[in-house]
């Protein structure tokens, strides 16, 4: 069973009613505004509506204020130093990870040079 879908009056009236909240709010207005004003599927409104969309609608919608992607420097700059700590603490971690495989390596190599000669090695204790 198909609805029956608002007239273009009615979609006009939605659209002003969505403008007028918006700036009242100090926000921006959406279609999907619209659309559940209206209670119509958003592929539905585009597909009947879309003159009324772009001659109506989009020359209202004001542009955004700032990008989303722009930082303010200090924001900018607070994530870099903290990008630089946790870099500086994975470095310090794999340094001492670094100087534990080099200790086994040498202990390993005694050990083998050891056995090479015929000597009788006892296994060191596990350190788990």
């Amino acid at each position: 069973m198909k609805r029956a879908l608002p007239d273009a009056d009615t979609v006009r009236a939605a659209i002003d009613t969505v403008l007028a909240e918006a700036a009242a709010r100090g926000r921006r207005p959406t279609a999907t505004a619209i659309e559940r004003l209206l209670g119509v599927p958003h592929a539905t409104f585009h597909r009947h509506y879309a003159e009324l969309i772009d001659t109506h609608f989009r020359p209202h919608v004001p542009e955004p204020a700032h990008p989303a992607t722009t930082m303010s420097s200090s924001a900018a700059d607070a994530r870099a130093e903290a990008n630089l700590s946790r870099l500086r603490r994975e470095s310090t971690d794999l340094r001492r990870t670094l100087a534990l495989y080099e200790e086994a390596i040498r202990q390993l190599t005694l050990e083998n040079d050891a056995l090479r000669q015929g000597a009788t090695v006892l296994p060191l204790r596990s350190r788990a």
